[in-house]
């Protein structure tokens, strides 16, 4: 008949089962050996693995198959054969892949296994931490190692509450043979007896492991590091969940960018038709009013000719036909007219031109490269931070210097990024992680303080009552909100603008730009900070800083110079 325990124990195996499965054969493991990033694998497999994967002339370790850390090996002259042999040994696996089988009676005798026999085990000696059958167990007994070993029916053990209790065997990190009996406060180390006489006999604080494990289950350090594990996990699945989703949006973006292409493609083929029917035209109408010229001045000629024609008739006539007084008179009139005509045909002859036509084709082809350009901006999105900084504590660590001259600087992270103004040179400067300068944007007014609004946008403040609204990547000026108040230090909170300027603190509506109140502060005020509406940190005075709670306590710090 099961008991409650069972009906409690059996999920609980059941829900830890993936951690009794090797990742690389699917199989419950087989003299399962951990690395240092705590991933567990059968001896075998994770030594074929070792063998598959090390291919170096001197190797110095291999990767971790799940999360890929590199597992320095102490002795690399070793071949990489031997290596998953050094590995230790994980024996809370296997005290739990244990407890499953007895759980489930389908523990075998472990000393009959060895002799490859397989025999139900029926008791469970706690000492070596192995299963027996009834003969085994009655072996076992009689040896005087063993005779004061303390051994359990499995049946006593699956019907016990702590029966967890029963799996004491921790090898020592040093002496793989050797259980954990000592634990150093002062290096937070727990060791068995060699340790503790060679590394520890110097330390003030060092006590049995039984009595540093007492309550541990129940501690506040256990809960809170589970409450830590689990809080990271479930930050972490939010953080996948999200980047899951990237793949698509960027699958989007890319169809995006191909349809603007090809609408390009259609803009570039309706301006090449524009422009040869534009040509196309112009040929056309030079053709026509160049033959039109060349067929006028054909004609001139030709009216031209049919005058000398005629005249040269006319005297020949009058030379074999007329009187001699005929041919005097036709002669005088002749020349008379004949300086006219013949200005006429020399003013045609010297407006007579060739033309000749050719096409000179611009080299289109050739200066045009491409479309377009792709470009990919790479920013830090918004995830939910996995650890958190004590500022209190922490150490300050200078990792570069950006040198910009003049006074009135300001500047803010962004996205591991350093946004900085430039009050004298009207300019915001945008530099990477590195310190190393990549943008300019130039604007009209100068600007006191930077906010930043959101992933991607900043605000900047200017003594001119105006605050500039800034994209920043690529750093673009979007627009200028207008303030009938003083401004000069800014912060952005809770789609509100809090901006400090002599001796007065206002919150200003982020759309419109519109005071919604005012503190007075009766000290010389230049800057403020706000973590939300009700809680800000401004400047009080020259040698002052002051924090304002609604919630809490305030306090001011004063420095004498």
């Amino acid at each position: 008949m099961a008991t409650s325990a069972d009906v409690k124990e059996e999920p609980l195996i059941e829900d830890f089962a993936d951690l009794l499965t090797c990742t690389i054969c699917l199989e419950t493991f087989k003299q399962p050996k951990y690395l240092p990033c705590l991933h567990t694998f059968c001896e075998t497999c994770i030594s074929t693995y070792i063998v598959t994967t090390v291919k170096e002339e001197k190797p110095k370790g291999f990767k971790c198959p799940v999360c890929r850390r590199h597992v320095p090996i102490g002795d690399s002259t070793e071949r990489p054969e031997t290596w998953a042999i050094t590995l230790p040994g994980n024996h809370f696996v296997v005290s739990m892949i244990d407890r499953r089988a007895m759980k489930k009676a389908e523990k075998l005798c472990d000393a009959c296994s060895s002799e490859s026999i397989c025999q139900k085990a029926i008791s469970w000696c706690t000492n070596c931490e192995e299963a027996y059958c009834n003969t085994c167990e009655g072996h076992h007994r009689k040896y005087k190692m063993a005779r004061n070993h303390k051994i359990l029916p499995i049946k006593d053990i699956n019907e016990d509450t702590s029966s967890p209790n029963i799996f004491v065997f921790v090898a020592c990190d040093e002496h793989p043979d050797k259980p954990i009996e000592i634990y150093c406060k002062d290096h937070s180390k727990p060791c068995c007896t060699v340790c503790a006489t060679v590394h520890h006999r110097k330390c003030e604080q060092v006590v049995t492991i039984d009595k540093a494990v007492a309550g541990v289950k129940e501690s506040t350090n256990a809960q809170e590091l589970l409450k830590k594990l689990k809080e990271i996990n479930k930050q972490l699945e939010v953080i996948i969940n999200t980047r899951k989703k990237k793949p698509k949006v960027f699958e989007k973006e890319i169809d995006v960018v191909l349809v603007e292409i090809a609408n390009l493609r259609e803009k570039l083929n309706k301006k090449l038709d524009e422009l040869e029917n534009k040509i196309s035209e112009e040929v056309n109408s030079t053709r026509k009013h160049n033959i039109l010229r060349l067929n006028e001045e054909s004609s001139e000629l030709i009216s031209l000719k049919s005058t000398f024609d005629h005249w040269t008739n006319l005297f020949e006539a009058c030379l074999l036909q007329g009187s001699e007084i005929q041919c005097f008179v036709k002669m005088e009139e002749i020349s008379r007219k004949m300086p006219n005509i013949e200005n006429d045909l020399s003013k045609v002859i010297q407006g007579i031109r060739d033309i000749s036509v050719k096409f000179e084709e611009t080299d289109i082809i050739s200066d045009t490269v491409c479309f377009g350009q792709l470009q990919f901006n790479e920013g830090k999105p918004s995830l939910p931070k996995l650890k958190t900084v004590n500022f209190h504590t922490g150490k300050i660590k200078v990792m570069f210097t950006i040198d910009i001259t003049g006074s009135y600087i300001s500047g803010i992270f962004f996205n591991d990024n350093i946004i900085i103004t430039d009050f004298q040179t009207k300019r915001i400067v945008y530099h990477n992680h590195t310190g190393k300068q990549t943008e300019v944007l130039n604007i009209p007014h100068s600007p006191t303080d930077i906010t930043k609004v959101n992933d991607q946008t900043v605000a900047v403040s200017s003594n001119a009552q105006k605050i500039c609204i800034i994209n920043v990547q690529p750093l673009t000026l979007v627009k200028t909100i207008d303030i009938n108040v003083p401004v000069f230090g800014l912060s952005f909170v809770e789609d509100e603008y809090v901006t400090a300027n002599n001796n007065i603190i206002y919150w200003l509506n982020a759309q419109t730009g519109a005071k919604i109140k005012e503190l007075p502060t009766g000290a010389y005020t230049m800057f403020v900070a706000c973590s939300n509406k009700n809680e800000y940190i401004y400047m009080n005075g020259s040698n002052s800083v002051k924090r304002e709670s609604a919630v809490g306590k305030s306090f001011q710090y004063n420095h004498r110079n």
